[in-house]
């Protein structure tokens, strides 16, 4: 699966997630769900939530999905702890390996007695208020968190605020007015446009849905949506109401300029919603269309998104003094809704189009993929192959030829086998180099080379071990039978004649041979050097000729 494809299932978790997290249940459930959902989402042993206290620059732990009962009464400094700085900047904080991390506020781990390895936390921030942080901790697994991590938990921190502060206010309006039928009208309408919000990625629905819930709890004539399109212009996006009005067809051609309009302008800058009860005494108060005079009073609400105000949310009603601040509050729910949803949409389409994306550029790969592979393939044989032959002759080079002589010494003791090694050395090698080239030296050599693979079986292994020398090792092979063989090469390299720009040359070898036997303890080492001291004695003899140890001539 790939990282857009985990995201995407991410956050439809995350929308899952959230109609269960506006529920009407209570604070301390919530949150409980969130941490219990942060945990699983970052794929962490343990989660946290952390508000802020009366108290000064303290944050306190509220829910927890392991030792709760031991740190609900632990304060936690804003100015020395990693949760507190995430609070503080506003960021995610990665913490990697906290216990070197300054900011790392050691009396937790104390307290639960087990270090963090790696901690993340991200604030949780309500508009341009900050209300907590949301940590998350593994204990076993160091190097735990990355960006991603960060992203999905910021993503379901900006769930978990709305969440909060909904249950927040929830709890006021029950303790306040439990009684008043306005009060559940209110969450009625909250949970519809929350259940929208997590039922659908198609935010022209959810809008449609938050706009019909905002009628039924504030009493209004017409109600829309705008959205920023450039830096001050803002058009009316979704609009319900208009018709007895003579103006739904053309609703969504009506824009304003938010400089020069005094509540647009003032609900971006402050963030805050306004009320105006009866818009004939504001005197900054601009018709948006002459069709729309009708309108005496209004309540709005900045709809902000990562910390941008992108659009409103606008009641109109034709009777004066209608609207109070508790209006205002109400509308400012919705919109925070509003926002959910144009950031959800946001990302899930830059999902899509980025997968998309992707995908044609998979596809494309996928018809050049065999055709790499193979070349990949037939790269990686032919570099194995230079590993472990000689440049020149193409024989193991001397590296590998101890290596699968080590193998043979290994396999002769295990079953008792013999095993015989020939040393192979060409004779006045220096003589024809000198009277024909170097080039006519490297010639012989390959000429060597080919005659002795020849002339061997394939379970022989023949290497170069060096200049003009050769070696070849036996398994299963007794004396005499590598001394037969030593005599078939000898008689093949004497007939051989290389054609040189000088003329033709001849050239013999010395052969010395040794034999391993079960019982012996040496390495390859010591066979080879055996072998060796069997070719000079040979070469001292008058080369062109084989001795073996005990050294015979032949």
């Amino acid at each position: 699966m790939s990282s857009l494809e985990t995201q995407l299932r991410q956050m439809q978790r995350i929308l899952a997630i959230s109609h269960a997290l506006v529920s009407n249940r209570s604070l301390d459930d919530i949150l409980h769900q969130i941490v219990q959902v942060a945990a699983e989402l970052t794929d962490c042993e343990t989660a946290g939530i952390l508000l802020a206290e009366d108290e000064p620059n303290t944050l306190r732990f509220v829910a927890v999905s392991l030792y709760e009962d031991r740190l609900f009464n632990l304060p936690v400094p804003i100015d020395a702890s990693i949760a507190g700085t995430a609070f503080t900047r506003n960021q995610p904080i990665i913490a990697n390996s906290p216990n070197a991390d300054a900011r790392y506020y050691s009396k937790i781990a104390e307290l639960v007695n087990y270090p963090a390895r790696s901690l993340l936390a991200v604030p949780l921030k309500f508009h341009d208020r900050k209300i907590g942080a949301l940590e998350a901790e593994n204990k076993n697994a160091p190097q735990r968190f990355d960006h991603a991590d960060a992203q999905v938990l910021t993503a379901l921190a900006a769930q978990a605020t709305i969440a909060i502060e909904n249950a927040r206010q929830i709890e006021r309006y029950k303790q306040l007015a439990q009684a008043q039928q306005e009060l559940l009208r209110m969450t009625d309408a909250l949970r519809d446009a929350s259940t929208a919000l997590t039922s659908t990625l198609d935010y022209d629905q959810v809008i449609d849905r938050i706009l019909e819930q905002i009628a039924h709890v504030i009493p209004s004539d017409t109600c829309n949506m705008m959205l920023i399109e450039t830096a001050n212009i803002a058009r009316v996006f979704r609009g319900r109401g208009y018709a007895p009005f003579g103006t739904a067809a053309t609703l969504n051609t009506t824009t304003l300029n938010v400089a020069q309009v005094a509540g647009l302008r003032r609900m971006r800058e402050t963030r805050r919603s306004i009320v105006v009860p009866d818009v004939t005494r504001d005197p900054t108060w601009v018709y948006s269309r002459p069709e729309h005079h009708w309108i005496r009073a209004y309540v709005g609400a900045p709809i902000i998104v990562r910390d941008q105000v992108v659009g409103f949310l606008n009641v109109m009603s034709a009777t004066q003094g209608l609207y109070t601040e508790t209006h205002g509050e109400r509308l400012q729910a919705f919109a925070n809704h509003a926002a959910s949803a144009i950031a959800n949409a946001q990302l899930y389409r830059q999902a899509q189009i980025e997968i998309a994306e992707r995908s044609k550029v998979e596809a494309e790969l996928r018809h050049h993929r065999d055709h790499l592979e193979e070349v990949v393939r037939a790269r990686t044989a032919e570099l194995e192959h230079l590993a472990i032959t000689d440049s020149l002759t193409s024989v193991f080079n001397r590296r590998h030829l101890f290596i699968l002589g080590e193998q043979a010494i290994e396999q002769a003791r295990r079953y008792c086998h013999a095993l015989a090694a020939m040393m192979i050395d060409i004779d006045h090698f220096k003589q024809v180099n000198d009277a024909h080239g170097h080039a006519a030296g490297d010639l012989l050599l390959k000429k060597l080379a080919e005659h002795l693979q020849a002339n061997l079986r394939a379970a022989d292994i023949l290497g170069r071990y060096g200049g003009e020398e050769f070696v070849v090792l036996m398994p299963e092979t007794d004396l005499e039978t590598a001394r037969q063989s030593a005599e078939r090469l000898l008689a093949d390299i004497r007939t051989v004649r290389l054609i040189t720009e000088t003329g033709p040359v001849g050239f013999t070898t010395s052969i010395g041979i040794a034999l391993f036997v079960p019982q012996d303890n040496a390495g390859i080492d010591a066979l080879i050097q055996r072998a060796d001291r069997a070719m000079y004695a040979a070469k001292q003899a008058g080369r062109n000729r084989i001795f073996s140890e005990p050294v015979t001539d032949l």
